[in-house]
């Protein structure tokens, strides 16, 4: 890894470089090692390690953005040059105001944590012997990341953040049946993998021979990964200023009115002690606390600076690089807990099912927020408050804000769950929800 004081110097050489208006660099650099096993062995060790750097140059209101994977000089320059000639062949950009200019940001711990490949093949081979001793088959990955972001403009900000993470999932199979389980922390001594092996393997026996089901609406009680798989998309098409200035989100034009049930609070904080914390964005913009639902209430919606100009309003710390056309999206969003045990969730379900996980979910309609998916590595009939049988996999069309009006209970504590981003944990709670409409069956 190169540090903040190396990443500093080189962030300061590119600056100089550029003679644009404004200049932005971003730096990043990464260490990865990934143990894969599938059919119960080991099957891939590897490791490797990247950097990069993207360079914004901002001439008459003209951006330019060009990057490398290199950190030499004549790399530097090269890239510097690039994006100057990309900014020259624009059009000005009359919404675009100024690059952030520095702001204290809260001080956060830069742990880091290697694991080693003794550590992730203990891992994997502890869910390998699990399914193993029920004839079982696990497949699945451990994998260590370990990261180095820094942020720097000509206007004086500079920005560093390093953290690592460890995340072991599997998937096992049994001849008529599939479990799901991961763990996430950010070093292999907090990675719980006989929990991992464990569930998933439980969760395969309790499901094989599974019964033909019919579509329809059912009530449902949804396990945390299938709540994460659902609020993904919301993350990336709902409290978005872009899209919701476009009047393309299903929060536009809703600010300050109810859009979910009562019982819905979604909060946004990078500094939860059960995530890694972000102590800034892509601009080196702080990052801080933001409540964007309140009691099933729009409170806030997410902006960069970009937008935060062009609509006179304040900055949440929420860009993504540039050239992002996607707009800025809060990456640690989770809906507040509630005061059901999951337990307690299942009991009250009179006729529904419970899901353990999503799969292969799409966005039908973004203005709505409806998806469509399948359900996948155990799906269980409820009746009466107990788990009867399991059933065949079901796909579903859904609206996700009709999903959040008809929240019967939430659970009471936050599961880490690992996030696409790779070093950053996303937290959720299992959901009792009163109506989710399954469109047809399956085979399996």
């Amino acid at each position: 890894m190169f540090g903040k004081e190396k990443l500093k110097q080189i962030a300061e050489t590119v600056l100089k470089l550029s003679k644009a208006d404004q200049t932005e660099v971003i730096l990043s650099v990464s260490g990865n090692s990934l143990t894969r096993f599938a059919n119960n062995e080991i099957h891939q060790n590897m490791a490797w390690k990247d950097l990069g750097i993207s360079v914004r140059v901002i001439i008459d209101k003209k951006i330019g953005v060009a990057s490398t994977n290199s950190f030499d000089k004549r790399s530097l320059k090269e890239a510097v040059e690039k994006a100057t000639e990309l900014a020259k062949l624009q059009e000005p950009d009359p919404d675009f105001v100024s690059l952030p200019k520095p702001e204290d940001i809260s001080d956060v711990e830069n742990d880091i944590f290697f694991a080693t490949e003794g550590e992730l093949a203990e891992g994997a081979h502890t869910v390998i012997r699990e399914a193993l001793s029920e004839h079982l088959t696990a497949s699945g990955a451990y994998a260590n990341d370990v990261s180095e972001l820094a942020v720097a403009n000509s206007l004086g900000i500079f920005a560093y953040h390093a953290g690592s993470s460890c995340n072991l999932s599997t998937i096992v199979m049994g001849k008529s049946s599939s479990g799901f389980a991961a763990d996430v922390a950010r070093n292999a001594a907090d990675v719980d993998a006989q929990r991992v092996a464990k569930t998933a393997v439980s969760k395969t026996l309790q499901s094989s021979d599974p019964e033909d089901i019919e579509p329809g609406e059912y009530e449902v009680i949804l396990e945390p990964q299938a709540v994460s798989e659902m609020m993904a998309f919301f993350q990336w098409y709902g409290p978005n200023a872009r899209i919701y200035h476009e009047k393309s989100s299903y929060l536009s034009e809703k600010m300050g009115q109810k859009v979910f049930g009562e019982n819905i609070t979604l909060i946004d904080d990078p500094f939860h002690e059960l995530v890694f914390p972000m102590p800034f964005d892509f601009e080196g913009y702080p990052k801080k606390k933001i409540m964007f639902v309140e009691n099933g209430v729009l409170r806030n919606i997410a902006y960069d600076s970009y937008y935060a100009h062009k609509y006179k309003t304040e900055n949440t710390g929420h860009a993504l690089p540039a050239p992002n056309t996607l707009g800025p999206i809060p990456l640690h969003l989770y809906i507040a807990p509630g005061d059901k045990t999951r337990d307690d969730m299942i009991k009250n379900v009179k006729r529904g099912l419970l899901v353990t996980r999503l799969w292969y979910v799409r966005v039908l309609n973004p203005k709505v927020l409806n998806i469509t998916g399948m359900t996948r590595d155990g799906t269980f009939l409820i009746e009466d408050g107990n788990i009867v049988k399991p059933v065949k996999n079901l796909r579903f069309n859904q609206s996700i804000p009709d999903a959040l009006h008809n929240v019967v209970a939430i659970e009471n504590k936050l599961t880490q769950l690992a996030s696409f981003e790779g070093e950053l944990i996303g937290l959720a709670p299992a959901l009792h929800i009163r109506k989710w409409e399954f469109s047809s069956a399956t085979l399996f």
